[in-house]
């Protein structure tokens, strides 16, 4: 795939300047995770707004990745929601196979691609939901990830382009699946935080595990 032309830049450029001026999605500006009673189930909705998660389920970053199924999405969150901000939960990846990620990172640091998950280790919070992907869809999956492979980032997905969000919901759509966000009709983009209250998560998606700085 060719590399993102200069007005494809600008454009995204000019996008992300706009929105800086949005409300913060679900108003969530700061995110701590605490730990709460252990067994309890976890309400996809509520998760940011409570910031409650059961103790069974809260474990560090790495160790949430690591546990993280082959095919399942990883919500990934910052400590606070910045100034150009899509809230707390700025990127979403996905587990590809054991030690490997699937995503659309950003427009420098390059568009669909496979790397190491060790890439999301030092991040803030990680949230990892079941989005519906059995082990007999993960040909289907890994196909498409290495079909779409080099496809280059940009805001909104515009053009023959992805941003990190609209990459992820194309592999669902190949798996025949709900995507994981919809378009959010404030900001007319797809938000990676949206993942938590999207079509996957309605139609019986789970938290699997939620992972923090600091937890031992």
């Amino acid at each position: 795939m060719p590399a993102p032309t200069l007005p494809r830049l600008a454009a995204a450029t000019l996008l992300a300047a706009s929105l800086g001026a949005c409300g913060v999605p679900q108003g969530v500006r700061t995110l701590n995770f605490v730990a709460g009673p252990a067994g309890e189930n976890i309400d996809p909705a509520r998760l940011l707004l409570d910031q409650v998660v059961p103790a069974d389920r809260l474990l560090s970053v790495p160790e949430a990745v690591r546990r993280a199924p082959d095919g399942s999405v990883i919500l990934v969150c910052n400590a606070t929601a910045g100034t150009l901000s899509w809230g707390v939960c700025s990127h979403i990846s996905r587990k590809f196979s054991a030690g490997i990620v699937t995503d659309s990172p950003s427009i420098f640091a390059g568009g669909v691609q496979n790397r190491p998950e060790s890439t999301l280790y030092r991040r803030h919070a990680v949230i990892v939901l079941d989005v519906g992907v059995t082990p007999e869809l993960l040909p289907r999956l890994r196909a498409e990830a290495e079909r779409l492979k080099g496809t280059p980032y940009n805001i909104a997905g515009l053009g023959d382009t992805f941003d990190c969000t609209t990459y992820q919901n194309a592999l669902q759509a190949a798996l025949g699946l709900p995507a994981v966000a919809a378009r959010n009709p404030s900001w007319h983009i797809w938000l990676p935080q949206d993942a938590l209250t999207g079509p996957a998560m309605q139609a019986g998606g789970k938290v699997l595990w939620v992972g923090m700085e600091g937890v031992p």
